[in-house]
This record gives structure tokens, C-alpha cells and sequence, in this order.
């Protein structure tokens, strides 16, 4: 009796060791979203301690009620009493987010009513991006991850970096591009190949914490730089004709200019000039041997309308190396037409100083005289800055590297008739 006493002891003793362990619910799983609250299911009536742990640690105590009041005793997680008192053992947490991934047990007594595994959805991005510019990866979590690419015509992704103890490490084809600034991993210089989506995974527990759509659209660099420089040679090409065009402008009145004194002295030619039924003053500035000389004239306005148009011809073609036999031939009849204007305003000078002898004082003459004098003084000066702007422009003419026309040759050339100057030649 004894011996079976102490056996019924034994027995007693191994019951109520292995009864006191708790006893475990199947696990459910919880998914929400991050950052949002979610609440833990457990329906049950508990006359005691009811508690929510950690499967993985049941020492961690989350929050607790018992017939008088709950408590909390990590942040973020709550129990309602009220509903304690109604046998809703529920747990709510209020923002989750990765640390609070893991598997819950409601306990009461040594009873588990409810175990629940929560779980993060995965997110989803839509990023449009330009070429060139870095792509930048939430890591998330601090558990081994990996970076999973798909592209736009393949059906399977492929591993293309994993980061490990904030450890990066890539494909061969993407190491110079990536760089890792925890929890940011940065893509750089994207371009539209790179088009496609990039899934962040959990290695550790399987789950994709992130996942990219990333879309390249628009100009590469080469050809924005392309478009610059296009634009740039546009603006440049209008900067030339707009010079080019406000030169043939500023040409054509001062043409405009000279012309109207040409007619304002061919006016006072024709007041000076005696009647038909009165015999001809001889030494009248309107005889056949000074300006009266109508056909003379009408050359010398044609001389100086081709050296205005051509010497602008002559500037805007300095440059161009193919065109310099051309300038050559149009510098040395500039200059010989410009001598001949120079010659022509000369004599007038002489005879209009005789004139003023003869006729100074007389009614009208005077102002006569001076107006006369006053543009001959213009065709002087003017001359005189043509013939220096030309010699200018030959300097640089003879700079590149073409041969100076024999200086006798020109001076021959001065007694020959005015033409007009063709810079077609």
C-alpha cells in the first residue's frame, strides 16, 4: 500500500508539472497597414489575469486587466476594461509599424485564447522619374533585405543588391551606380532602361516591405545638351542677321543722307545758274568746266552709292578666307573711288573759292556760298572717314596673308571712268 501511495504520488507530482504550462490556440494571421491602428481578436471570459505576450517571450508582458482595471504597460498597446468586462480580451495597437511585426498570445491563466501573428502590407509606390536623376530606396526594416528588379518585358525579377548589417552589396553592373545612406539605398543616374519595378523584401521573414513602379521618361542629358547648343546656334545665326541687317540699314541712310545734300547742292547749282536768253558767265561755278557737270554728277552719286553698299559687303566678309581675292579686288577699287570723290570735292573747292571771289557780297550769294561750303565740307569729311575705316579693314585684310596691289597700279587707276562697283567678281 505504501509502495502504491508513493506511486500515486509520483503521478500526482508529473500532473501538475506538465497542466501548468500553457495551453496553446491555433495562430491567426492580422495584416494591416503601416502606420494605421489595428486591433488583435480575443473573445473570451477571463475571472482573473488576462495579459497579451509575445510567443517568442512570454516575460514581455504588453498589457494586462484584471477585475478592477487594465494597465499597458509597453506604449501602443491598450485594453479596454469595459469590454474586459464583457469578455473581449482584445488588444489594440495603435500605429503599427516594423518593430511590431511579430506573434501576440492573449493569455488567461494558463490558458492561450488567442494567438495572432500581424503582419505589414506591402506598399506600393508609383514614381515617375527623369533620366539622370537618383532613385532612392526606403530600406524600412533593420532585418537583411534584398533588392529585387523587375523590368518592363521580363516575367521574373532578379536579385540585384542585398544590404547585411548595413552592409551593401550589389551586382557587378550596378555597384559604380548604388550607394547606401541608411535606410536609404540610392539608384543613381537613372535612365529609361531602368524602367520596371525594385521590391524591398524581408529576408529574414519572407515578406516584401516595399515595392517601387518606377517610370523613365523624357530627354537623356546628350540630348538636352544637344537642344542647348542647337538653340544656342540659332540665337547666334539671329545675332549675325540682325547685325547684318541693321548694318544694311545704317547704310542705306547714310546713302539717304548723301543723296539728299547731292540734290541740295545740284539746287543751288540751278539757282546760280544763268537763263537761256543771257549769255553764260564763264566764271560761274555753273559753266561746263565745274559742278554743272551734270553726267559727272550723276557718276560721282553712283560711285558713292557702291562705296557705301560695298564697304558693308567688304566688313561683314573679312573672315572668310575664300572670299579674299574677292575683298582684294573690291579694297583697291574702294580706294581708287574714293580718291576720284576726294579729287572731285577738291576741284569744286577751287572753283567755288573763285566763285566767292567774284560774287561775294552780292544778293543771296553769301548764303549761297556758305551752304556750298558747308557740303563740300561733308563729301570732305566723309571721304576722309570712308578712306579710314577702309584702310582699317585692309589692315586686317593684309593680316590674313593676302598681297597688297601695286600701289602704281591704283594710282592709274584714278583717271578711269566711274563704274559701279560689282563685288560679285
Amino acid at each position: 500500500m505504501q509502495s502504491c501511495s508513493i506511486h500515486h504520488c509520483v503521478l500526482f507530482f508529473l500532473t501538475l508539472t506538465f497542466t501548468t504550462a500553457p495551453v496553446s490556440a491555433a495562430v491567426c494571421s492580422t495584416t494591416v497597414k503601416l502606420h494605421q491602428s489595428v486591433i488583435l481578436p480575443c473573445e473570451h471570459k477571463c475571472p482573473g489575469m488576462a495579459k497579451w505576450t509575445l510567443t517568442n517571450n512570454r516575460d514581455v508582458v504588453l498589457a494586462r486587466c484584471d477585475q478592477t482595471s487594465c494597465s499597458s504597460l509597453k506604449k501602443g498597446y491598450e485594453i479596454s476594461h469595459a469590454q474586459y468586462l464583457k469578455g473581449d480580451l482584445s488588444l489594440t495597437i495603435t500605429a503599427a509599424d516594423y518593430s511590431k511585426r511579430n506573434t501576440y498570445a492573449c493569455e488567461c491563466g494558463i490558458s492561450d485564447f488567442s494567438i495572432q501573428r500581424l503582419s505589414i502590407e506591402t506598399v506600393f509606390s508609383a514614381v515617375q522619374m527623369n533620366p539622370g536623376e537618383h532613385l532612392i530606396l526606403d530600406l524600412s526594416v533593420p532585418e537583411p533585405v534584398a533588392v529585387i528588379y523587375k523590368s518592363r518585358d521580363s516575367a521574373d525579377g532578379e536579385q540585384i543588391c542585398t544590404v547585411t548589417q548595413r552592409s551593401l552589396q550589389c551586382k557587378a553592373e550596378y555597384t559604380h551606380r548604388t550607394s547606401l545612406s541608411y535606410p536609404e539605398l540610392i539608384l543613381r543616374d537613372v535612365q529609361s532602361s531602368d524602367s520596371g519595378s525594385y521590391t524591398i523584401r524581408d529576408l529574414k521573414n519572407n515578406e516584401d516591405i516595399h515595392v517601387y513602379t518606377v517610370t523613365v521618361t523624357g530627354l537623356t542629358k546628350g540630348v538636352i545638351t544637344a537642344i542647348v547648343l542647337l538653340v544656342l546656334l540659332v540665337v547666334l545665326l539671329l545675332a549675325i542677321t540682325g547685325v547684318i541687317i541693321y548694318r544694311r540699314k545704317a547704310a542705306d541712310q547714310e546713302l539717304k543722307k548723301v543723296k539728299i545734300q547731292m540734290e541740295e547742292t545740284d539746287e543751288l547749282i540751278k539757282q546760280v545758274q544763268p537763263k537761256d536768253t543771257e549769255p553764260e558767265d564763264q566764271n560761274s561755278p555753273n559753266s561746263n568746266n565745274t559742278i554743272t557737270d551734270l553726267e559727272k554728277e550723276e557718276k560721282l552719286m553712283e560711285t558713292v552709292e557702291d562705296v557705301v553698299k560695298n564697304l558693308e559687303d567688304f566688313k561683314c566678309g573679312i573672315s572668310n578666307q575664300k572670299r579674299i581675292p574677292v575683298l582684294r579686288f573690291m579694297y583697291n577699287r574702294m580706294k581708287v573711288c574714293l580718291k576720284m570723290i576726294e579729287k572731285w570735292s577738291k576741284k569744286q573747292r577751287e572753283e567755288l573759292i573763285k566763285f566767292k571771289q567774284q560774287h561775294s557780297g552780292g544778293a543771296g550769294a553769301d548764303t549761297m556760298i556758305h551752304t556750298m561750303e558747308r557740303l563740300l565740307g561733308v563729301y570732305e569729311q566723309w571721304c576722309k572717314d570712308k578712306m579710314n575705316e577702309l584702310e582699317e579693314y585692309g589692315e586686317k585684310l593684309d593680316s590674313a596673308g593676302s598681297p597688297k596691289e601695286d600701289p602704281t597700279a591704283v594710282e592709274h587707276r584714278e583717271g578711269e571712268e566711274l563704274t559701279p562697283l560689282n563685288p560679285a567678281v
